[in-house]
């Protein structure tokens, strides 16, 4: 039967069944004409439920009184074209069959789940059809398959579905002691599965490891979904169901909300998702429990306090950490930090601070994998750079050693300029040779502009406005320079060397060009951010910030000048870099035009 046909039998079922008498054999000569064996299918469930007695469905006064009479045998029964041969599983509501093709044209084993005798009570037939139908609806990887569905001679609902021959995850990680990264990776296939589900409106309420299977290939698989629920596409909620389905639950892996009754959405199975992976990565469940009672639980989730994994690993001292990191100290710091923040917020109490959808769960622990900073922690910038240098080990080293180099070639043209000033000074008529120094200038002039254009993305009327805007800048330099000469704010240190630093060669005005120019894009960036006011902000800090550089730099680390020490120097080599700025912005919003923002 297919998942189509499932749902037709569902549907006509669950219609007749408020129909009586000969409105129900009208009903159903026009919904089953020309269909017998669908007819019969459907009468097969109406009859199963006129025999439940009414008193099975009130809650018992006392213990219960077994009436009805045992099943037969079911090995060796032939159900859709399979024979059972053992049974592999019974639950409040079935039991489950292994079972194989009974034509014997290839060998192919499948599950089959029916209701038992002392189960088929109206409710848990309804219940069991719910099943069917979510089954139907499922078509991923990760999930057990449905095959098919009927009703046998009795009249007791079944399923056929996918036989997955696998471990519980937990126990199929423990066996081959596979490490926290790889659990982790396991993990997200169960995610992925249960995402899908959510997106078909439908929560499992029951995710547990002896639920979530792994097979000898490492394919996970998702089982039972017995217990699951359809939701509104409207507000995320559980349609309202039967009182005892809403009891039933596996306390250590149940939300909150189920524990005190709640309403059941998709954050339920997002706490339940956190339990499995805390088991999965520690060896333990969140809360210790004696009996794990709804009673017991409700209490330690009220009082206790959600132990972060790391902290429980330190505080258990179990062998189950030689299974995953070799030992406690080692599983603890693989544990804390990220893998603490992420259970954490999975595992809160409150929906609202929990992870809004699984797909975010499984994001957060992909930028785990991936060593970048995860949502469920606070960021800084030592984190952020912390993540950057685990995530790109080999680059961060390169450019660290890179640095280093060019730290060290400058620092040797340095030291070499400051002996050739010295020996100048010792020696005026032997000359000043400072090429290197402005072979270093110039390139980190060329840097600044590549990363200034980079970042502004400018178009031909914002580069040409800002080289003619650098130009004006340049100007502001030499005219600074020969004010400050003639007013004897500085002077040469290298007799008969006026201009050791050769401040008025040709050779250096480009240089002064382009350093105006990404200067200029500079402060284009700063007012696309923060206005005009940021951007004189700006200029007035950069005017002072250069006048006093070049006075450390030319009087202490290459001692070619002398300054003259007062507040009027200053100000005033600050004042012609300000106003020179100043010059060169209006000279390249003229050129740019006032409302090209961008070009």
């Amino acid at each position: 039967m297919t998942p189509e046909e499932l749902g037709q039998l569902r549907q006509v079922y669950e219609t007749a069944i408020t129909k009586t008498g000969l409105a129900r054999e009208t009903y159903l000569d026009q919904e089953c004409e020309g269909h017998a064996e669908f007819r019969k299918q459907v009468e097969q469930l109406i009859d199963a439920r006129n025999r439940v007695p009414p008193w099975l469905d009130e809650p018992a006064a006392g213990p219960a009184i077994q009436l009805a009479s045992p099943a037969p045998p079911m090995q060796g029964r032939q159900l859709s074209g399979y024979t059972l041969t053992r049974e592999i599983g019974r639950g409040g509501m079935g039991s489950v069959f292994l079972a194989e093709r009974s034509d014997g044209a290839f060998r192919k084993q499948v599950a089959i789940k029916l209701v038992i005798p002392s189960g088929n009570t109206a409710e848990t037939v309804s219940t069991f059809q719910q099943e069917r139908e979510i089954l139907a609806s499922l078509d991923h990887p990760n999930i057990a398959r449905l095959i098919d569905g009927g009703a046998t001679d009795e009249g007791w609902p079944y399923f056929v579905m996918e036989y997955v021959d696998g471990q519980p995850i937990h126990r199929w990680c423990d066996e081959r002691r596979l490490k926290i990264s790889e659990r982790i990776r396991l993990f997200r296939s169960v995610l992925s599965a249960v995402q899908y589900a959510h997106q078909r409106l439908i929560v499992h309420r029951d995710l547990k490891p002896s639920n979530i299977l792994v097979t000898s290939d490492g394919t996970v698989k998702l089982l039972d979904f017995g217990i699951a629920t359809m939701i509104s596409a409207k507000d995320g909620r559980h349609a309202p169901g039967s009182p005892a389905l809403a009891r039933m639950m596996t306390t250590q892996y149940a939300s909150p909300e189920q524990i005190s009754g709640g309403v059941i959405t998709t954050f339920t199975d997002i706490y339940s998702l956190g339990v499995v992976l805390y088991e999965l990565l520690t060896g333990h469940r969140p809360y210790r429990t004696q009996n794990g009672a709804v009673e017991e639980m409700r209490g330690l989730m009220e009082k206790a306090g959600l132990t972060p994994p790391s902290q429980m690993v330190a505080a258990m001292q179990h062998s189950s950490s030689a299974v995953r990191e070799g030992d406690s100290e080692k599983l603890c710091k693989r544990l804390a930090g990220d893998l603490d923040s992420i259970l954490l917020k999975a595992l809160q109490r409150k929906l609202e601070h929990r992870y809004g959808s699984v797909q975010s769960f499984a994001e957060d622990l992909q930028r785990h994998l991936e060593h970048r900073p995860v949502q469920a922690r606070e960021t800084s910038l030592y984190y952020v750079f912390y993540s950057f240098c685990r995530r790109n080990p080999s680059g961060v080293a390169s450019t660290l050693m890179l640095i280093i180099s060019v730290l060290s070639g400058l620092g040797a043209v340095v030291w070499q300029a400051r002996r050739n000033l010295e020996a100048a000074q010792l020696n005026p008529g032997g000359g000043v040779f400072l090429g290197p120094v402005w072979v270093i200038f110039y390139g980190s002039v060329i840097v600044m502009l590549g990363a200034t254009v980079y970042f502004a993305q400018p178009g031909k009327s914002r580069l040409l406005g800002a080289f003619a805007g650098g130009a004006v800048w340049a100007m502001s330099f030499f005219a600074k320079y020969r004010i400050g000469d003639n007013l004897g704010w500085w002077r040469s240190r290298v007799a008969g060397t006026p201009d050791p630093l050769s401040f008025f060669s040709p050779y250096i005005w480009p240089g002064y060009c382009l350093a105006g120019m990404a200067l200029l894009l500079l402060v284009y960036l700063t007012g696309r951010r923060f206005g005009w006011k940021g951007q004189l902000v700006l200029m007035g800090a950069l005017g002072f910030f250069i006048e006093l550089r070049e006075r450390v730099w030319f009087s202490e680390i290459l001692p070619a000048l002398t300054y003259t020490l007062s507040a009027t120097p200053v100000v005033g080599s600050a004042a012609l870099i300000i106003c020179g700025g100043v010059s060169g912005l209006l000279v390249m919003r003229l050129i740019t035009g006032p409302d090209a923002q961008r070009r």
